[in-house]
């Protein structure tokens, strides 16, 4: 792969297209499939290109579960890829590809453990050991992912894009893995997945803050790449399924039975407060994940995307020279601290901070996310996510109206390189340049965005301005009057509140400023009454914003302090929340058991155990 060194980026659309091959669905009607279809995942992979390790496992797929039906030409080409590819960051060859985010290394895992169990005798050509032994080196890694899970949450979380890879790769364990054990445990991880989008789901769809977003899935719930398993899981959407995507791997699992608790949770009505924490700062991995080498704290470190944070760049520094990957794109601009004298002298954390690089917003760290779901709404923020620091691909709040209509605000970032392996994030409506202050208390949000804090290395030009999208031409009625914005989906209603001038531009509403501050009240005509009666109770006299606080007075009165805490009527509320604080299943952080329950149906994981209990 050496003549590789020059690989280029194919971009985003092309690395998130046809994951799978659309005539897979023939073959699972016991009829041939378009083999030209099959024939371009393999040449991706052979290509090395990023989120080749995707289409590795629609490739498993075919050999695990349809060898009878494709032709020995293309089996022989599948077993060829599958023996030459790279499935690992500490294997020999050059790649586009990116090994570490959080759906990356258990896909990753998961194709290197399954390529070994059906060719276990076979010399892998790229690292020149058997199919046995990069069986045996994948194991305690998926494990590893598996337990972290369990245990912290998905660093991703609420993720519209990228529960769908991690749902196919646990899908593919379930179904093939020779161990009952790793089976047991990725059935368990994907109830809660499942769990998850059940208990966040409006309409259908799933509908969240989020540690990874992308500019369409927030937009419209509907271009969402985890619809085809909502449709199949719940059964609410209505739509036909897309067989290229890598959620087909789950469309065709045979071993993987929804428990009908999860499914009563997704179609449960009412109105529920769902509170969870989600993966760690970086601070907090570098106490708890042992031993901290490359494997264990090194590979959760960038799951989290945490290169260049003080408490990580000497660890990021160790794995770049030592699995040489000066030649990787996304890893690559590394280089220009890669310096012998800066490596032993131990100033390296200190540098970064005085640098204080935009990078350090790419990563992902603990999320403690607040869902109000109700019949006419959803709701949902991240508390306090580190507000005035760097911002990438994080969907900080966002409410869905009644016709998939989501309405969100971020301030405009821009990608800190312009190389289509890095330039989409974060951008104009991806993720945030500066990340607000946030809480929520039922049907309120208060935001709090301070742009004044201090420039960082490979920072671009920062805007002085928070904007909102909002669709107005979806919307029944508009009302726009200097700070107060109010509009109108069905019975369904949202006021806008700030201390800045609204400005109306297509589909987003713009405010500009150093210091912005506002407040979000949902409302609906069961509750508030008419449009015309939630239009005159919410006046901009329950609003007040003063330096870096601001409140409104409803039932309560509601207080947001930037960096020093959330009051209602004057008391301090903790945003620190416990592993799941929500009616249908508690539990503190690293939990040993979790039970789900809804009515009379329970489920309960022993996950060491590697029990999964009914009733």
């Amino acid at each position: 792969m050496e003549s590789n060194a020059e690989l280029s980026d194919p971009g985003m659309a092309v690395k998130m297209n046809y994951k799978c091959f659309p005539s897979i669905k023939n073959l699972a009607e016991g009829k041939r499939a378009n083999e030209d279809e099959i024939l371009d995942l393999v040449a991706f992979v052979n290509a090395r290109h990023d989120c080749a390790d995707f289409r590795v496992l629609s490739c498993l797929k075919a050999m695990y579960e349809y060898p009878d039906l494709i032709s020995l030409s293309t089996k022989k080409a599948i077993k060829s890829a599958l023996l030459g590819f790279k499935y690992w960051l500490d294997e020999p060859g050059i790649d586009g590809m990116c090994f570490w985010s959080e759906n990356h290394q258990i896909i990753f895992h998961t194709a290197e453990y399954l390529a070994g169990h059906l060719f276990p005798d076979d010399s892998f050509s790229n690292d020149n050991i058997t199919g046995l032994q990069h069986q045996e080196k994948a194991r305690p890694k998926i494990l590893r992912w598996l337990g972290q899970r369990f245990q912290y949450g998905f660093i991703e979380w609420h993720s519209n894009t990228y529960y769908e890879e991690d749902i196919a790769a646990l899908a593919m364990l379930i179904d093939y893995a020779p161990e009952m054990n790793i089976r047991i445990q990725a059935t368990m991880i994907m109830d809660l997945l499942m769990l998850d989008m059940a208990m966040h789901q409006f309409e259908g769809y799933f509908v969240a803050t989020s540690g990874r977003c992308y500019e369409k899935q927030k937009k419209d719930p509907r271009n969402a790449d985890v619809n085809d398993i909502l449709k199949c899981a719940f059964g609410i959407l209505d739509h036909e399924y897309d067989y290229s995507r890598i959620s087909t791997l789950v469309l065709l699992c045979k071993h993987y039975v929804l428990p009908p608790v999860i499914r009563k949770i997704a179609l449960a009505k009412g109105t529920f407060v769902i509170k969870e924490s989600m993966g760690m700062d970086v601070k907090e991995a570098t106490k708890k994940i042992f031993p901290a080498d490359f494997d264990h704290l090194g590979m959760y470190l960038w799951q989290m995307e945490a290169f260049t944070n003080p408490e990580s760049i000497e660890m990021t520094m160790a794995i770049f020279n030592e699995w040489k990957l000066t030649h990787n794109n996304f890893l690559k601009d590394l280089k220009m601290i890669n310096r012998p004298f800066l490596l032993k002298s131990g100033c390296l954390p200190f540098l970064v901070s005085v640098l204080n690089p935009a990078t350090a917003g790419v990563a992902i760290q603990r999320a403690n996310t607040y869902t109000y779901r109700t019949p006419h709404y959803l709701l949902s923020s991240v508390q306090h996510y580190h507000p005035g620091k760097f911002g990438d691909q994080q969907h900080i709040w966002q409410v869905t109206l009644p016709g998939g209509i989501n309405l969100f605000s971020t301030h405009p970032g821009r990608p800190m390189f312009q190389d289509p392996a890095r330039n989409f994030s974060p951008s104009y409506w991806v993720g945030n340049g500066i990340n607000p202050e946030c809480t929520q208390e039922k049907n309120i949000v208060l935001l709090i965005y301070d742009l004044t804090k201090r420039r960082g290395f490979l920072e671009q030009k920062r805007l002085n301005l928070v904007h909102f999208y909002c669709p107005f031409d979806q919307m029944d009625e508009v009302s726009i009057s200097g700070r107060l914005v109010v509009v109108r989906k069905q019975n369904t209603y949202v006021a806008i509140m700030s201390d800045k001038e609204a400005e109306k531009k297509e589909d987003e509403i713009l405010y500009r400023g150093r210091i912005l501050r506002f407040a979000i009240i949902l409302g609906d005509q069961e509750h508030d009454g008419s449009y015309a009666d939630f239009c005159q109770s919410q006046t901009l006299k329950r609003f007040k914003a003063t330096g870096k606080k601001v409140s409104y007075a409803g039932e309560k009165r509601l207080t947001l302090r930037y960096n020093n805490g959330f009051f209602i009527d004057k008391q301090r509320i903790s945003t620190d929340y416990p592993r799941y604080d929500t009616p249908f299943i508690s539990a503190d952080r690293e939990p040993s058991q979790l039970e789900i329950h809804y009515e009379k149906d329970v489920l309960t994981h022993y996950f060491s155990r590697f029990e999964r209990k009914r009733g």
